[in-house]
């Protein structure tokens, strides 16, 4: 094995575990994961919710 193959596969056993990691971290938090994780973050809820308003209004009011 040579020094490229190996430091691959080290780099990529620790993008491994600190995906892992940081699973079990939010579990053990009681943070949401997966598609709850976007909602529970203020300033994207904030954002989501603002463009939300942004499309209704525009489906409203068709008059201009």
């Amino acid at each position: 094995m040579s020094a490229i193959e190996i430091i691959v596969i080290v780099s990529s056993v620790l993008v491994v575990l600190a995906v892992i990691s940081n699973y079990i971290y939010k579990r053990v938090k009681n943070i949401p994961t997966g598609e709850c994780a976007n909602c529970s973050n203020k300033t994207r809820a904030n954002k989501m919710f603002k463009d939300i308003r942004k499309e209704l209004n525009k489906e409203r009011c068709n008059c201009k």
